[in-house]
């Protein structure tokens, strides 16, 4: 029998709304939302949570949402085997500034704006990429200490310009040590790799979306040269620069996007 990928996961029920006014968001599976301007609160089970602008939301199962004055919301439901199993591990409500997903706004904005025109298939894959991403990054963001936020909003905003994990205790007046012991209590990774990890995703987003040689792009990306940028990319990836590049362009999924490879066993 042929393997339905909306078995496993897949992205529906898109939502774009502007203004005062409450959204009852009534489905199963995993419920995430941007907030592009103003604030709403979002309402789970008997639980309420205050969301500001260019922060995300993912609740497990229904939620209700009072957008404010002047708000801007955009959502989808991400539903199947493998989101209602995420649902079971960690059933509850979650806010998250987007800082350890650094392109998951732009992703969520990317299949909101498109939805009607992209395959099943695309729709499937960019539900499994969603999947992993809040499974590995999103729960502890809620709790982040101050210094682990503003590290993180410095790695975004000058990831091309930041030369390792000294510099950046040192821009932030902490100790090496201080600064890499708080980031990896609060995400499970060191800042060095956080850095490396944002790089490599800019990588893939200038690959696809530019003429650029690999030599500049990995100036624009803070990588010392083309041989670097190779390296520490096959070993993030598992394949070369412009063997991802020609996947992508290939194909029809979003410029970060992975193959979904599903193993029936795993999830029934």
């Amino acid at each position: 029998m042929a393997l339905n990928l909306q078995d496993y996961c897949y992205c529906r029920y898109p939502v774009d709304i502007k203004g005062e006014q409450t959204i009852n968001y009534e489905y199963s599976g995993i419920n995430v939302f941007l907030v592009s301007s103003a604030r709403c609160i979002v309402h789970w089970d008997d639980k309420s949570i205050t969301v500001n602008t260019g922060e995300i939301v993912y609740a497990t199962g229904p939620v209700s949402i009072d957008i404010i004055s002047e708000g801007h919301v955009i959502g989808i439901n991400v539903d199947g085997s493998i989101a209602q199993r995420f649902c079971r591990e960690y059933s509850g409500a979650f806010v998250t500034s987007g800082v350890f997903a650094p392109f998951l706004p732009q992703q969520i904005l990317q299949i909101v704006s498109n939805y009607s025109f992209v395959s099943e298939s695309y729709l499937c894959n960019v539900a499994f990429e969603i999947i992993n991403t809040l499974n590995s990054s999103d729960k502890k963001s809620v709790v982040a200490s101050k210094i682990v936020a503003q590290a993180v909003s410095l790695i975004k905003q000058n990831y091309s310009r930041v030369y390792g994990v000294e510099e950046l205790a040192e821009n932030l007046s902490v100790s090496k040590s201080h600064l890499v012991r708080e980031f990896y209590k609060y995400t499970g990774i060191t800042p060095g790799k956080y850095l490396s990890n944002v790089r490599i995703e800019a990588v893939k987003q200038l690959l696809v979306e530019t003429n650029m040689s690999l030599n500049a792009i990995a100036i624009r990306t803070g990588f010392s040269g083309d041989n670097y940028l190779c390296k520490a990319f096959k070993k993030a990836t598992g394949e070369t620069p412009m063997a991802y590049k020609t996947k992508i362009l290939n194909s029809q999924y979003l410029p970060n996007q992975i193959s979904l490879k599903i193993d029936p066993e795993l999830y029934y």
